[in-house]
């Protein structure tokens, strides 16, 4: 055997191995890198929104308590006198409690003139018809109105105006009860209720007025720039969204989250500060990163390991079981497994002398394949010559047969005449009866050797099992009256179509009733039963059973007791079972002959499932 053997180089495999580690772990890298930063991404976008959320509410409490306050004060004024200025100071100034103190109450009569307010009492009138408050206030009174942000006239500060307008008992218009909401307080107060110091947020109105301020004077908001991307938007279509995402390798790119207020036409703007999404986003990916290294350094390291402990081994025993496949003398490895080497050695001996055995065994079979063969050949060709004699033989009896068969039918019929002596007469009935025989004998020769040979054809098609067994029976009848057989056919009212040959059937059907009748005794009852069963495996089959009487013929008797002649009887020739098994066969059916001790014999006939019609 000649085998060729390079010896692998383990460094550059270990180079290569180490490389694609190295390559892999970087693609995952990059991929916790991108995953790492659409979950931060996600989480900053739903953080912002959570926070909206929480402003929003800020901001509907707060004007919510302020109309709470609105509606107390029109309540306790309308049940006063309204040109009793000092009382209606005196009742402003009681509301100005801590929750309120940076917030203004004020009394603008019917004359749209604010002339008392918390803070500075009764005070000269200043005219406040063009404020959009007042002008809604007296169009629905009772209700409460929110203006746009202003620099108030007493206070000097940005405020946010909340107004109720109020009618007396007869629905007079008798002026509005007013709340100055300092921004600079509703800022403080919302920017409380945010968690993430991170967040950066303003309020603004539906026309981009910003209704909150900064803590720090003398900065801009960073989202300054953002509110004319506002002008553009379908609060309708899309009430919140994102206006823009930060982005990894870009620190002047932030987040930035809009949503119109719920209850109240403003838009809450927030921001999420670079600064600290960068240092969210490094708390995220610097510890998976860290577990991608780690766990490529334990690789490259197990790598090392097998490559010192398992790789070069294997190679130098490799390298030893070449050579003994080659045929050279044993070499002994330098290392401290030698006794490994020696069994491996010794294995591999034993393997060339398994493939040497199995190869003589190999050349044996294919000798005995080669004869097997010839046998076979031999043999197709000896059953084709005894097909193609049989065939002509039939042929060439069939002739003389016919002759006889027709000679001996006009003697015994006596058509020229009658026959003087009983005995030619006889002899004519014996000539006709052993003809017909000899030409059922040839007949039956003709079809066994057909059936071997393959070249009988099936005509198959679903039958009535019930109509072809009444057919057999009739086909037979006068035969089982000679010999005073009865005969039982039992079966179920429904009964499965079989898809078969009817005439192979009827062929079956009657040779295994003659066969009955031939071991059966004179008034001997055969029963025929036809039903469905199933095996052990749960697979149906359909039955065909004849259960014969147990009582053997002593002898055929050629006169009755009355002494009178009866005909004779025809018995079955002895190919008439092979034939009907050679069938059966040939419908994947089995034929059983059952001999069960102290019962009749019974041969029953199972067709497959397959062959079964519902």
């Amino acid at each position: 055997m000649n085998v060729t053997w390079s010896k692998p180089s383990l460094l550059r495999d270990f180079a290569v191995l180490a490389a694609l580690i190295v390559f892999v772990l970087s693609l995952v890298s990059l991929w916790v890198i991108y995953e790492t930063s659409q979950d931060h991404s996600e989480r900053i976008v739903k953080q912002l929104e959570n926070e909206a959320t929480r402003i929003d509410r800020a901001m509907i409490l707060e004007i919510e308590h302020s109309s709470y306050l609105l509606g107390s004060l029109g309540r306790q004024i309308t049940l006063m006198n309204k040109n009793d200025l000092k009382s209606i100071a005196l009742l402003l100034r009681s509301f100005d409690t801590a929750a309120t103190l940076h917030h203004v109450f004020s009394w603008i009569d019917e004359g749209h003139n604010n002339i008392v307010s918390s803070n500075k009492g009764v005070h000269p009138p200043i005219d406040v018809s063009d404020r959009d408050y007042v002008k809604r206030s007296i169009a629905e009174p009772w209700k409460i109105q929110i203006g746009l942000p202003i620099q108030g006239r007493v206070s000097a500060k940005w405020v946010l105006p909340v107004a109720l307008g109020l009618t007396d008992t007869t629905g007079k218009y008798i002026g509005t009860i007013l709340i100055s909401m300092d921004i600079d307080t509703i800022t403080r107060d919302l920017r409380g209720a945010i968690k993430d110091s991170g967040i950066s947020f303003t309020v603004y109105s539906n026309t981009l007025l910003p209704l909150t301020e900064t803590l720090d004077e003398h900065s801009n908001s960073p989202l300054d720039s953002y509110a004319p991307a506002l002008k553009n938007i379908d609060f309708v279509q899309h009430p919140s969204g994102i206006l823009s995402t930060g982005r990894l390798f870009d620190d002047r790119a932030m987040y930035i989250y809009y949503e119109l207020s719920a209850n109240y036409p403003y838009i809450i703007l927030l921001g999420y500060d670079t600064k600290a999404s960068a240092t969210s986003i490094r708390d995220l990916l610097i510890p998976r990163l860290l577990q991608i290294l780690l766990m490529g350094i334990f690789m490259l390291t197990l790598l090392w390991v097998v490559r010192l402990r398992i790789i070069k081994p294997v190679a130098e025993l490799s390298g030893v079981a070449a050579g003994l496949l080659r045929g050279e003398s044993f070499k002994p490895v330098p290392m401290s497994s030698v006794g490994e080497v020696d069994g491996l050695a010794l294995q591999i001996r034993k393997l060339g002398d398994y493939l040497g055995e199995t190869r003589r065994i190999e050349e044996e079979k294919e000798n005995k394949n080669l004869m097997l063969r010839k046998n076979k050949e031999a043999a197709e060709l000896s059953n084709k010559i005894k097909i193609e004699f049989l065939t002509a033989m039939s042929h060439e009896l069939r002739t003389p047969l016919n002759t006889i068969v027709g000679f001996s039918e006009i003697m015994k019929s006596q058509l020229y005449g009658p026959l003087e002596n009983t005995q030619y007469w006889q002899y004519a009935q014996d000539i006709h009866e052993a003809s017909r025989h000899l030409q059922a004998l040839v007949d039956d020769v003709l079809s066994l050797s057909n059936a071997e040979s393959g070249l009988l054809e099936l005509q198959e098609k679903p039958l009535d099992l019930r109509f072809v067994l009444n057919k057999c029976l009739r086909l037979v009848t006068e035969r089982l009256q000679v010999q005073k057989l009865h005969v039982e056919l039992v079966m179920p009212d429904v009964l499965p179509r079989l898809l078969i040959d009817e005439q192979r059937l009827k062929q079956i059907i009657i040779n295994l009733l003659l066969n009955a009748a031939n071991h059966s005794a004179e008034d001997s009852h055969i029963v025929v039963e036809a039903y469905t069963q199933k095996n052990k495996k749960d697979e149906e089959s359909l039955c065909i059973s004849f259960t014969e009487d147990l009582k053997p013929i002593t002898g055929e008797k050629s006169k009755a007791e009355n002494g009178q002649e009866k005909p004779r009887r025809r018995e079955l020739s002895n190919l008439g079972i092979p034939l009907t098994k050679a069938l059966v066969a040939m419908h994947q059916a089995t034929l059983d002959i059952e001999r069960p001790l102290g019962k009749p014999i019974r041969v029953v006939v199972r067709f497959p499932q397959e062959r079964m019609v519902y």
